[in-house]
């Protein structure tokens, strides 16, 4: 059967059918942001996430925010599961006609945000590709507690580290056939966003958690994991997507419907609760 009858959501599942047999114990269960295994006293956390730039480079993006991209959604995975991120290695596709500058900007947004993070770039692999660019990062963390994302019960609270709704602008510009120029400052808080490596201040106290990486589905993902549901009381937008939906006419509800790599966190903590507002 074709990939394009089954769906990313069939295929996975199946993957994971297939590598369960050697997959590690421990608390982080298969299908989780990402795996860990025990070493010593601490847990090691790996992740591996990837883009093609024809499925999720826009032409108003550059390649170095790509890079920068595909980086936060692998370091995003190990933070979630508590991990201090410490160390990256990447593989680039690109075709032999392109120019050597493509390569120095991706390398280049991929370093910065590592240095950003107070981590290592340790290295990597280029090879070349028919006609696509394609970006693959994996990062290695540790930490000496895990956050999984099983064990969501009845009346728990689902928090989130910030507002929401910033990374479906760039795509309501691209529907739209918008002129990107007016909106180059609040595009490049979506490019650059930040790894949300505060959590790891909290997430001793925090029982649950995932990343927002696939809008809402992320969060659907995590409920059909724990076998519960979920009533909204209220989702915090963005104030500058206000803003933007009052400046170019666009219904608010949109934020929500294309809302898609916010890499913001969603928990629930333990008893106790948390000192910070969230």
């Amino acid at each position: 059967m074709k990939l394009s009858s089954l769906g990313e959501r069939v295929v996975v599942d199946n993957i994971l059918k297939i590598i369960s047999r050697v997959f590690p114990e421990g608390q982080l269960p298969l299908g989780d942001d990402a795996a860990a295994f025990k070493l010593g006293d601490s847990w090691i956390i790996l992740k591996i996430d990837g883009s093609s730039a024809s499925m999720s480079k826009y032409e108003f993006m550059s390649w170095y925010d790509f890079g920068w991209r595909v980086t936060v959604a692998a370091v995003t995975d190990v933070v979630v599961k508590g991990g201090r991120p410490l160390g990256v290695v990447s593989s680039i596709g690109i075709p032999k006609d392109m120019d050597e500058s493509v390569v120095y900007e991706i390398v280049g947004g991929i370093t910065d945000l590592t240095s950003s993070i107070n981590s290592y770039v340790l290295g990597g692999d280029i090879n070349e590709s028919v006609s696509d660019v394609w970006v693959d990062v994996a990062v290695v963390g540790v930490t000496s507690r895990l956050v999984p994302a099983l064990g969501l019960k009845p009346g728990d609270e689902l928090l989130v580290d910030g507002c929401l709704g910033l990374s479906a602008i760039p795509y309501i510009i691209y529907l739209n056939k918008l002129d990107p120029t007016p909106w180059s400052d609040l595009l490049m808080k979506v490019w650059r966003v930040k790894p949300p490596v505060e959590f790891l201040s909290i997430s001793d106290k925090v029982r649950v958690a995932t990343d927002i990486s696939d809008g809402l589905t992320s969060v659907n993902r995590l409920l059909e994991l724990n076998n519960v549901g979920l009533l909204i009381d209220e989702i915090p937008l963005c104030d500058e997507c206000l803003e933007f939906a009052k400046e170019v006419r666009v219904d608010v509800k949109d934020f929500m419907r294309y809302l898609g790599e916010e890499f913001r966190i969603v928990f629930t903590v333990g008893e106790g609760g948390l000192s910070s507002n969230y």
